[in-house]
């Protein structure tokens, strides 16, 4: 950067200017350029010691220690290995070696920018900001898609201006193909910033608290199921003490296995692994649990993900029996639930056929032989062009909660509710249930007790016992308006007896109007 300096000449007229006043006019010119050469180099020096440079992994930058930089540029090179190859490898190719580079050298722009990536891609996306922030100071130009990254680690963040402002800077660079291609993705994005920020601003009335070290522990926990009376809950885990211990290579944890636990006394139990024949050698995840907890739906990784079901016989459950092909197909068969008669069954697949975007939900129903019929698409209301996941139906048979990246998402799968109308045989446009149920990351796999007063989920919190926990939701439902009564009715009954009284209006609650019977047969 060079200073615009402007050249300074004595004014000099019909000798109007003596001599002495000529020198004194030199002098402070002379004395004007010194402090603005000064100011310049301090600005530089200041600059220089704010802004770090971009740092190149070359002989010339480290002289000193060529064994060391020899053993960075390996850690590159095996990291670049595995970052080329999928987002699922973006774990391998972070810890340990980026990290590794990283810490012999933090000041290269590609290295921090491919760090942000890994970390955008991992279960810890917000570790991505700072890395993805200093890539584009070290170097503006790193990579095009820095601004569309740091876009999405900042709304993640709920910095929702500062996101939409990166999505847009990222719109500029478009051009052509991409344009075509990446310009309505990059609108969805922003969309869902906006309406993030409204959704922020009215939260619903809940209290999400972590239901405990029993059932979570330090490793993932997620997508629990829990009978009407919450008696009996289900969940999925990703533990060392994994039935077969294998290790899932494409993520580096262990296979999932499923996990019950009863609650007695308001309490839950310590979980316990279900063990043979419920969980096997592949991927057992629990799906849906039956209102009476008899039956149980369960996804085992085998072609490509299909759906199975057990049932309780006495205190042992029944060896998982594959659903008919109305149901599973050569495709992904991913989650269900049943209806509260047990003669539906919704349930998820990203199937082609019949299908109207990435993910669909369906509904199958028992034929008069109880064989699983075919498959019908709930339709546009429920299903968009993008995806949909988590299907759990409400014990009263008609609330339908479902996660959906489509419909109006604050990002990601935001869950949603929708009711099913008897008269007119159709669903309601789905509602978002709010933030903080909701937020800008994936929201999934969400189910309800049959009073509605409480919601089971997973999420991953900083505060929790590990990498993702099941919390628990309370609804508190709409906050009760406050009525001002200036007048002390106590007192003023003793002079006189009351003959209006300031009551509060009756405040409408939804909710769902069930009996629960509980016995032994």
């Amino acid at each position: 950067m060079e200073l615009n300096q402007q050249k300074i000449i004595p004014e000099i007229a019909d000798n109007k200017i003596g001599s002495k006043q000529l020198t004194l006019k030199k002098e402070k010119s002379k004395t004007k350029i010194k402090m603005k050469k000064l100011l310049y180099i301090l600005s530089i020096i200041f600059t220089s010691s704010t802004f770090a440079q971009n740092v190149e992994f070359t002989k010339d930058n480290f002289k000193d220690d060529k064994d060391g930089l020899k053993e960075a540029k390996k850690n590159i090179e095996k990291g670049d290995e595995l970052f080329a190859m999928a987002t699922v490898f973006y774990k391998q190719a972070l810890d340990p070696y980026y990290l590794a580079a990283n810490k012999f050298n933090p000041n290269n722009a590609l290295l921090n920018y491919k760090i942000g990536k890994c970390y955008l891609y991992s279960n810890y996306k917000l570790k991505s900001i700072p890395f993805l922030e200093k890539a584009l100071q070290l170097n503006p130009t790193v990579d095009p898609q820095v601004h569309y990254l740091l876009g999405k680690a900042y709304h993640l963040d709920m910095q929702w201006d500062k996101a939409i402002k990166e999505f847009q800077t990222f719109q500029q660079t478009l051009k052509g193909e991409e344009l075509a291609l990446l310009m309505g993705d990059v609108n969805v994005h922003i969309s869902q910033c906006l309406t993030g920020k409204e959704m922020v601003k009215n939260p619903i009335r809940v209290f999400i608290d972590n239901v405990g070290p029993e059932i979570n522990s330090q490793y993932p926990d997620y997508g629990p199921v829990i009978s009407a009376d919450e008696s009996v809950m289900l969940f999925t885990s990703r533990r060392p003490t994994t039935t077969g211990g294998k290790i899932d290579p494409e993520i580096n944890e262990p296979y999932e296995d499923i996990y019950i636990s009863t609650r007695k006394d308001g309490k839950w139990g310590t979980a316990v692994n279900m063990g043979s024949p419920i969980n096997t050698e592949n991927h057992d995840a629990n799906s849906g649990l039956s209102a009476d907890g008899q039956k149980f739906l369960i996804y085992i990784g085998n072609n490509n993900g299909d759906l199975y079901e057990s049932e309780l016989k006495g205190d042992k459950w029944s060896k998982p029996d594959h659903m008919n092909k109305n149901i599973n197909t050569s495709y992904h068969e991913s989650s269900a639930c049943y209806s509260p008669d047990g003669k539906s069954v919704y349930f998820v697949s990203d199937k082609p056929d019949g299908g109207l975007g990435d993910r669909d939900i369906y509904i199958s129903t028992k034929d008069e032989k109880g064989k699983w019929g075919k498959a019908v698409n709930l339709g546009p209301t429920i299903n968009t062009p993008y995806g949909e996941e988590g299907v759990f139906i409400h014990p009263d048979g008609k609330t339908l909660y479902f996660s959906s990246q489509g419909h109006k998402s604050m990002g990601g799968y935001d869950i949603f509710k929708s009711v099913f109308d008897d008269k007119t045989k159709t669903w309601s446009e789905p509602e978002n249930i709010g933030y903080p149920v909701n937020t800008p990351d994936d929201d999934v796999f969400f189910v309800t007790s049959a009073s509605g007063r409480h919601g089971y989920y997973a999420s991953f919190n900083s505060n929790g016992y590990g990498e993702k926990d099941i919390y628990m939701i309370t609804f508190l439902g709409l906050e009760k308006p406050m009525v001002q009564n200036n007048e002390d009715n106590l007192l003023a009954s003793q002079a006189a007896p009351v003959k209006e009284t300031v009551i509060a209006p009756v405040l409408a609650i939804k909710e769902a109007q069930l009996t629960i019977l509980k016995g032994v047969r």
